[in-house]
């Protein structure tokens, strides 16, 4: 048998009359066959007596062998005369009791004891006689005694619960029943003990699910056949149905808080067929306050499977509801948004176009003795109608020019109307500052703060270049873009070489990203090539994209062209490559030459 070795408690263990024992653990009931005659079995037995066997009777008499008048197969068993018991039968009946006896002296020296007895304790008798019946009970003094025997003198038996000790220091719960015991012309005391182990956990196994309930957050009823809360309403049910206390929910019906009353009976008659009824129900409280809530209804059984109530929980789902509603409500203005929207598509590409450059900002030196100038040129291949790539150049000076180039996740009207978002922060931040690290600080801080209630994340990937004539030199900020390509005067490309600390995050991903800048030498004669992934990633049947390495050959084999042509052959080549006349991404290209010098 495996026991738990319980620590004692401290002063505690011992507990008169009925009722919970503190602070203890419980070990697991020891295995007893037990047989219920349940009363369909007795009528059974009764219905279909055996000819010449013996039949149990429900009729006084109880069990009867022989013949009888007016019973066919029914044997009465007379009873033997009443005899008083001698030693040798009272030993017999105390080793037949079920419980554990101790027998001990008027003192509580244990003079005594059953088979029982034996095992409950893991003990023989000598060892069990050769102490004190305090001296197994958990927490008990020997001033107990006296209690006890005061009490016998008006009572038949006194009960105790107790913690009981075996030998092995392991401990079960027990119900004793003591009373006095006239033996041998002396009084002695008896102590009836009941392992209580397995009625102990049942107990809380009940209070553990009483808690539960009690505890809840969903709101749970027992209601009978007709939906009177008859039974168990836990705290958040009252507070659901707005109640004060469970004895006002038991003088109403479920039915009274039901918007649609006409709901409750196939509810009940879900219930009826032992199934379970869930859905989403409008409600109202005892104050007319109206509420949604996800309701089940579930058929309360007996344990012969009758139905005999019904089981309620609720869950308050308005805060969901409302929500949901606002959202449908959003949706279907949303709807109408892009209803209207599709009709004024081709306005939207037109007025997008309006976003780029009209014109190219006159650039140069103003230095007579070192001539050089800019020129500009760019293709935009928008996948969609309306894209998310844009560029724009800003003239800060007669020989400054501002440069910043974006791709804005995604493509479609949503990325357009990002794009017209940045569109206005350039122009505002552009009259804070002209440096590109400090330029794009902002330009974060306030993209992140318009679209940080967004439901999706928007970010959009953007470089930011200075370009100073006078000093010959790029200062070039990043956040998360491809790196320009650099053609030298002979037509040799490479790409941008940048620090990595200059290299930041994309716009949108981090409100308080900070960006900085690296200065880059340019030299007169060289072109800058400016793009988008959308023409890098550009795929053929085989899913290969055409890579930085393939924007690098067609820059280098049309490297003769002027600045316009070549950038409409690289975007050729992309589109020849992937064998499609459209691209699965926006694409935007801007070519720079620093002509002169």
């Amino acid at each position: 048998m495996n026991r738990k070795k319980w620590p004692l408690p401290e002063g505690r263990g011992v507990r008169y009359g009925l009722g919970e024992m503190a602070d203890e653990e419980h070990q697991k009931h020891q295995a007893t066959m037990r047989i219920d005659i349940t009363p369909a079995m007795l009528e059974q037995l009764q219905q279909a007596p055996v000819p010449g066997a013996a039949r149990i009777s429900s009729r006084p008499g109880g069990l009867h062998a022989g013949p009888r008048a007016g019973g066919p197969g029914v044997i009465r068993i007379p009873a033997s005369p009443a005899r008083p018991l001698g030693g040798e039968d009272f030993q017999v009946l105390l080793q037949s009791i079920y419980d554990a006896v101790l027998i001990t002296d008027p003192q509580g020296m244990i003079v005594g004891a059953n088979v029982r007895a034996e095992q409950f304790f893991a003990a023989k008798r000598p060892e069990l006689c050769k102490k004190n019946v305090f001296d197994w009970l958990v927490g008990a003094e020997r001033s107990l005694l006296d209690t006890l025997l005061g009490s016998l003198e008006n009572n038949r038996f006194v009960l105790i619960q107790a913690l009981c000790r075996r030998t092995d220091e392991t401990m079960f719960p027990a119900e004793i029943s003591v009373s006095r015991l006239p033996l041998g012309g002396k009084t002695h005391l008896s102590f009836f003990i009941r392992d209580i182990t397995w009625r102990k956990e049942a107990e809380e196994r009940l209070k553990t699910g009483y808690n539960a309930l009690q505890n809840s957050g969903s709101g749970i009823a027992v209601a009978d056949t007709e939906g009177n809360l008859a039974g168990y309403v836990n705290p958040a049910m009252l507070e659901l149905l707005g109640l004060e206390s469970a004895e006002a929910a038991y003088e109403r019906n479920f039915r009274e808080f039901l918007i649609e009353e006409a709901l409750a009976a196939d509810m009940i008659a879900a219930a009826e067929a032992q199934d379970t009824w869930t859905g989403e129900v409008e409600m109202k409280r005892a104050d007319g306050t109206l509420f949604f809530a996800q309701a089940s209804l579930a058929p309360n059984l007996n344990p012969d499977g009758a139905m005999t109530g019904i089981v309620i929980s609720l869950v308050d789902v308005t805060p969901q509801r409302q929500a949901q509603q606002q959202l449908e409500l959003y949706a279907a203005q949303l709807r109408q948004k892009n209803a209207e929207m599709e009709a004024d598509l081709r306005m939207a590409r037109d007025l997008q176009y309006a976003f780029l450059p009209s014109s190219y900002p006159d650039i140069t030196t103003g230095d007579p003795e070192r001539a050089g100038r800019l020129e500009f040129a760019h293709v935009y291949h928008p996948s969609g109608m309306v894209g998310g790539d844009f560029f724009d150049l800003l003239k800060v000076s007669d020989h400054q020019v501002l440069v910043f180039v974006a791709d804005v996740m995604g493509h479609g009207a949503r990325a357009a109307l990002v794009v017209a978002t940045l569109r206005g922060l350039l122009e505002q931040i552009a009259k804070e500052t002209q440096e590109p690290g400090e330029f794009m600080t902002r330009l974060n801080a306030a993209y992140s703060k318009i679209f940080s209630s967004a439901n999706e994340l928007m970010f959009a990937t953007a470089c930011c270049v200075c370009l100073d004539l006078n000093t010959g030199m790029l200062r070039h900020a990043n956040a998360g873009h491809p790196l320009p390509m650099v053609m030298a005067p002979d037509g040799a490309v490479t790409m941008a070489e940048v620090e990595e600390s200059a290299l930041g995050p994309a716009l949108g991903l981090f409100g308080d990203a900070s960006y900085r800048h690296m200065e880059i030498p340019l030299t007169p004669g060289a072109r800058l090539v400016f793009y988008t992934d959308g023409l890098t990633e550009a795929r053929n049947d085989e899913q290969k994209e055409f890579e930085e390495d393939g924007l690098i050959r067609s820059l280098e084999t049309h490297k003769a062209k002027p600045l316009a042509e070549l950038l409409g052959a690289v975007v050729s080549d992309a589109v020849e490559f992937a064998g499609s006349p459209t691209f699965e991404d926006d694409v935007c290209v801007l070519g720079i030459h620093y002509a002169g010098g």
